[in-house]
């Protein structure tokens, strides 16, 4: 009759060994929601289980989009040269990897025939998961539409060419970050281009004021 309890007992203790292990590390803490779900999960809570599942199908779909979208986000040739040049890339790739897999693990440990009835026997509603699903990759997507923008407008072409002034036609640019604020009636933009040939990539940053009608 308690055979879901096992099941999220083993997703618990999952989620409370990566937190121990990011706090141990002196990282950010940001799994610290993540071990007191697990605790929760160590204690049978289905309602738990059933939040988790959520998440989990939300994230999963959220960050396999973006890591669809990122190679498309800046030219091959440069993606090509950070995996050449920088090293440090491809386990940040991995990490996103080993991501993608806990969060499809959680999804299918959380949603095994047995716990899924161990949830309608205590009377909870069974969710759909496409609206999860759903929500989180629309959410990456519509981030991905709006860097795009952004990163290829005509204040990305004004950073581009100021870049170019500094290192000349030896590389290839490509910006990489954009903001804009507003202070005291003026624009201030500011952004980081990267330039790239074969042999070595550089980040230049890059900032200028407007005034209100957008003259320097």
């Amino acid at each position: 009759m308690d055979t879901h309890i096992p099941i999220l007992k083993r997703a618990g203790m999952v989620l409370v060994v990566l937190g121990a292990c990011d706090l141990l590390a002196m990282r950010s803490g940001l799994l610290l929601p993540g071990t007191a779900a697990g605790i929760g999960l160590l204690c049978g809570s289905l309602r738990v289980a059933s939040i988790v599942r959520w998440l989990a199908a939300f994230a999963l779909c959220a960050l396999g989009v973006m890591l669809l979208a990122w190679p498309l986000m800046q030219p091959v040739d440069l993606t090509l040269t950070q995996l050449k040049l920088q090293p440090r890339l491809l386990p940040s790739l991995l990490a996103s990897a080993a991501w993608l897999i806990l969060l499809y693990w959680l999804y299918r440990t959380l949603g095994a025939p047995a716990v899924l009835a161990a949830r309608r026997a205590a009377g909870h509603r069974l969710h759909h998961m496409g609206l999860p699903a759903a929500s989180g990759a629309t959410l990456s997507l519509l981030t991905c539409v709006t860097l795009a923008s952004m990163l290829n407008g005509a204040a990305a072409e004004r950073a581009r060419r100021a870049a170019e002034r500094q290192f000349g036609p030896d590389y290839r640019y490509h910006v990489a970050a954009l903001r804009v604020s507003q202070a005291h009636g003026a624009r201030q933009v500011e952004g980081l281009v990267m330039a790239w040939n074969g042999h070595e990539i550089r980040n230049i940053p890059v900032a200028w004021q407007e005034d209100a009608s957008g003259g320097r």
